[in-house]
């Protein structure tokens, strides 16, 4: 019971909620402070239920970075294969009643507040698997709840700018894998996976001091699913593989997404998973198209490039790819693209104005304008006046010639 501090009475009713800090000395800084009474408050008549969410938010991770600092002191102790948990099974049992929180059930924006609660349950889990076990039935429960009063598995199509779309779908997927047991929400899931945008795989141009710094480590290193994980861009089928985990997933849901899987993530269920013998031979059985290969874009260099009948053919087909949209992916293949003496006008056409001027090569586009502009100062100056920020609307190297083509070309007169 720690004593109002000074300016307490200045603090409305409001904020005097059981996460305010208290000056630096916060709720679970004072609870970790005295172990041998957590028993007693959970149980207390007033702060019980902030006791409770403290202890399943804060004990086991706090016990699991102590441990490990104390490893990684020269002198301490080995961090334990599998170290003891913070909260005894009676303790845990005590905080049951704030694990799914019941205080947020009726908040206001349920399709935001639902999926944020239903994540936050998820983390406990995460954090105390042993909550899995000890709640099922009240876990499956309230993602039930929070699925149908969110309406969470309503499909609605990815807005421009929305970067934590993606995010989005694959948190919610791997938190019902985790805590639900409803087949329909398992395979709403399921559907919402398939309709996100398969990866677009690029092997990097070939650069010698990498090359001898990765074979040296991991000579593996451009294999598909490696390469899928270099970019996170296993994400999607990672969430899927924990959905074919759960007992009560319908297999069709599963077996339905996975013909239209990129190449590389099947490789990465082949090479990286441990799951279900029913999902790896599905998986396996999966045809892939002869003219697929292992779908991988990859970047050659020239010397490579002049070996095929058109190269320039080749660069096209890198433009074409995927890849060159997705976001993770789109430098490198337009750097390849500019740095190649095989490269046309045709080909920087296509590139972002943005990536050509600035990013790969600029002289090549300084060239290119000085032909362009020549002489005229009214081309100079609307070349000046373009601004290539982060929000502005992206223009291809294309098109800025062409606007600079319907500018009067009025030479600079003395």
């Amino acid at each position: 019971h720690p004593e109002p501090e000074e300016g307490w009475e200045a603090v409305s009713a409001h904020s005097k909620d059981w996460s305010l800090e208290l000056g630096g000395r916060n709720g679970w800084a004072m609870l970790d402070s005295c172990p041998e009474r957590w028993a007693q408050l959970t149980a207390h008549p007033v702060l019980g239920a902030a006791v409770q969410h403290l202890l399943l938010d804060h004990a086991e991770t706090h016990a699991l970075e102590d441990a490990r600092l104390r490893a990684a002191d020269p002198e301490g102790e080995e961090l334990p294969a599998d170290p003891a948990p913070a909260l005894s099974k009676e303790l845990l049992l005590t905080c049951l009643s704030a694990l799914c929180l019941p205080e947020l059930a009726d908040l206001p924006n349920p399709q935001v507040t639902a999926r944020r609660t239903l994540h936050h349950i998820a983390n406990r889990v995460h954090t105390s698997p042993r909550l899995a076990d000890l709640a099922a039935d009240q876990l499956h429960a309230a993602a039930e709840a929070l699925v149908t009063r969110g309406q969470l598995l309503t499909w609605s199509d990815k807005q421009e700018n929305d970067y934590e779309f993606d995010g989005r779908v694959l948190c919610l997927a791997e938190d019902l894998a985790l805590l639900s047991a409803n087949p329909d929400h398992l395979a709403g899931a399921c559907a919402q996976l398939a309709r996100l945008e398969p990866p677009a795989v690029v092997s990097p141009k070939p650069n010698r001091t990498l090359i001898r710094v990765l074979d040296n480590v991991d000579p593996d290193h451009n294999r598909p699913a490696q390469l899928l994980e270099r970019h996170s861009e296993h994400r999607r089928v990672q969430a899927l593989t924990v959905l074919a985990a759960n007992p009560h997933t319908p297999r069709t849901a599963v077996a339905d997404i996975l013909g239209g899987l990129h190449p590389a993530e099947l490789a990465w269920i082949t090479e990286k998973v441990d799951g279900p013998d029913w999902f790896l031979t599905a998986t396996a059985d999966v045809p892939l198209a002869e003219d697929e290969g292992d779908g991988v874009v990859r970047l050659v260099d020239d010397e490579e490039l002049g070996k095929h009948p058109d190269p320039a053919a080749v660069l096209q087909s890198w433009l074409d790819s995927p890849a060159a949209g997705e976001i993770l992916s789109r430098s490198e293949v337009y750097r390849a693209v500019v740095k190649s003496r095989y490269r046309t006008l045709e080909h920087l056409r296509q590139i972002p104005a943005d990536e050509v001027l600035t990013r790969h090569e600029p002289e090549v586009a300084l060239t290119i304008l000085l032909d362009r502009c020549g002489r005229s100062t009214r081309r100079w100056e609307a070349l000046a006046a373009m601004t290539f920020d982060y929000n502005d609307e992206k223009i291809t190297f294309g098109q800025l010639l062409d606007s600079l083509d319907g500018t009067p070309a009025q030479a600079r007169t003395s």
